[in-house]
């Protein structure tokens, strides 16, 4: 088997999607599809399973999988490190991420990293909480941005604490005037959005009896803010979601001060290539540098 065949493999498991794989190694889905044939004849079994619903692994495809992707991570890092002897850094880094860190880190940690390793391919996966942390188990991803606590299969490095408010339309008016309570919360309806829900928003609704509205499901923040704007119910998002989204609303703390937690995590086990390192450096360093600003 090839390198490239390796990788074709691996990449149709990740995507779960022919088109998708071929798109990524910039390849015409017929020629994946041909060369994902001539690999099952060649190792003389298949490999995946193909429906319209999408491509599976075989229980063979499964055995393999691990084995593959372990000799892809060496044949990385011995090029890396060669590019290393030749004073050059080299490497591909995969980095997962969600909406509030791609507006408002995302450009400068890719500015600043690739203007000190300009040869280092930078891949970024956008994408929700439950996402990412799959693609981080299923070793589609070098880095993850997550939200705290996270699988205790993975190694995480805390980077900010991100309050969380409460947004409600412009007429309504707290018991307490500076902050919300569950009481002022039980004659409105509460829309979460599916894609950024947190632990701690659940935790707050468990210990005060609240209930999301089960008239409406929304996938992004941006719809609930729209339906807050519109007057119809409020809403629960983090700080740095809000920051990069003004409207027509009114923006509160909790009196409990609910916050989540931001960390970066690898896979607890996996080797961290040279390139993904860097990577996890310029992150830490650029979160300190914030906090020294604030400070």
């Amino acid at each position: 088997m090839s390198m490239f065949e390796y990788q074709l493999f691996c990449t149709i498991a990740e995507q779960k999607n022919m088109a998708r794989a071929s798109e990524m190694l910039h390849i015409t889905p017929s020629a994946a599809t041909h060369a994902m044939n001539a690999l099952e004849r060649r190792v003389g079994f298949p490999l995946i399973n193909r429906s319209r619903r999408g491509i599976t692994l075989t229980t063979n495809g499964q055995l393999l999988l691990s084995m593959v992707q372990t000799i892809l991570s060496d044949e990385e890092l011995l090029w890396q490190e060669i590019a290393k002897i030749n004073g050059l850094e080299k490497g591909c880094v995969r980095l997962g991420v969600f909406d509030s860190i791609c507006t408002n880190w995302l450009p400068q940690i890719l500015k600043s990293f690739n203007a000190k390793y300009p040869h280092v391919e930078v891949q970024i996966f956008q994408s929700g909480y439950q996402e990412i942390e799959e693609m981080l188990l299923d070793s589609a991803l070098d880095i993850g941005f997550v939200s705290l606590p996270s699988s205790n299969r993975f190694q995480s490095i805390t980077l900010t604490h991100d309050r969380l408010l409460c947004i409600v339309p412009q007429d309504f008016q707290p018991k307490h005037g500076s902050y919300i309570t569950a009481d002022d919360l039980r004659s409105i309806p509460i829309v979460i959005s599916q894609c950024g829900h947190e632990d701690s928003i659940q935790e707050f609704f468990e210990e005060n009896g609240l209930r999301t509205s089960s008239q409406h499901f929304v996938r992004q923040d941006s719809s609930a803010i729209s339906m807050v704007e519109s007057g119809i119910c409020c809403s629960i998002l983090a700080e740095w979601v809000l920051r990069n989204n003004p409207g027509n609303y009114k923006a509160y703390p909790l009196d409990c001060n609910k916050y989540r937690t931001i960390a970066i995590a690898t896979l607890r086990g996996k080797v961290i290539l040279p390139a993904t390192q860097k990577m996890i450096e310029e992150i830490r360093n650029l979160m300190q540098e914030r906090r020294d600003i604030l400070e």
